[in-house]
């Protein structure tokens, strides 16, 4: 039971997390929970969870581009100041400081990544998008070639890159069908862009009910990581599945070059 606690938080830091909420996860009284954790870990709940958080953070800090404003929320903290006072004393180090030195990025440990298993549920309108259409292994970095023609498409049409928000549209589901699949790399218009007719197919994105669940890894993990999604969907949320295509929403245009930790919102269609 230990073990399951201590993966919850592993998986929620950017929730609030209490020894109150733990401890009906649990099934202990809050001061039992809190002895047997001190017993198991040699520290007190709270810091291990400040510290989950913070080497998290460090980790992203390290391997992505994500704002600082950004990854402090994305590990359960609303305030710059709070943030910034917690992570040097974890690391020793403010988080603009730690990004800039290059010295860290070979000791951050990024097999386990970030996700967060909070899943909220998000609508979704249909949109429309132009479609580059590729055929892959999800959980391999060849899949990502296809962004390669989206970034030549947007240069050679003189578009913005900020101008679109970028999904990939996946068809089907790696693990029952571990061969290759239809995977389409899509961009959508943000508001006010307009969408020209061209040589690409123009289509419309599915909209309607999807479950959120936010990661950031290699993609050497992304399989732990859909089968992690697919267990918490089916056996620990109040969703359920629909049939349907599910999306990778990426935060920035994919570096094909080099997919590894990226963050993205794994959409999950629900009912």
């Amino acid at each position: 039971m230990i073990r399951e606690v201590l993966h919850h938080i592993t998986h929620h830091l950017d929730e609030e997390i209490s020894l109150e909420k733990l401890a009906r996860l649990s099934g202990y009284s809050p001061f039992h929970l809190h002895r047997k954790i001190k017993q198991e870990l040699n520290e007190p709940v709270g810091n291990f969870i400040k510290r989950q958080r913070m080497e998290t953070a460090a980790y992203l800090l390290a391997l992505t581009e994500v704002p600082v404003s950004q990854i402090k929320l994305l590990v359960g903290y609303n305030n710059d100041s709070a943030f910034s006072r917690a992570f040097r004393e974890i690391m020793h180090s403010s988080p603009r400081t730690y990004r800039a030195d290059n010295m860290y990025k070979s000791s951050v440990n990024a097999t386990e990544g970030y996700l967060s298993l909070t899943a909220k549920k998000v609508r979704i309108s249909e949109q429309p998008a132009l479609l580059f259409p590729s055929l892959g292994n999800y959980f391999t970095s060849e899949i990502y070639k296809v962004w390669k023609d989206v970034e030549d498409y947007l240069l050679a049409a003189g578009l913005s890159k900020d101008d679109f928000e970028y999904y990939s549209v996946m068809h089907s589901c790696q693990n029952v069908n571990p061969g290759m699949n239809r995977y389409d790399a899509a961009i959508v218009p943000k508001a006010g862009v307009q969408l020209e007719k061209n040589r690409f197919f123009q289509s419309q994105l599915p909209g309607g009910n999807f479950a959120c669940y936010t990661f950031c890894c290699p993609v050497t993990e992304y399989r732990n990581t859909s089968l992690q999604v697919g267990r918490h969907l089916f056996e620990h949320s109040l969703y359920q599945h629909r049939e349907g295509v599910s999306y990778f929403k990426y935060y920035a245009l994919p570096n094909y070059k080099n997919p590894d930790n990226q963050l993205i919102d794994w959409l999950v269609p629900i009912q």
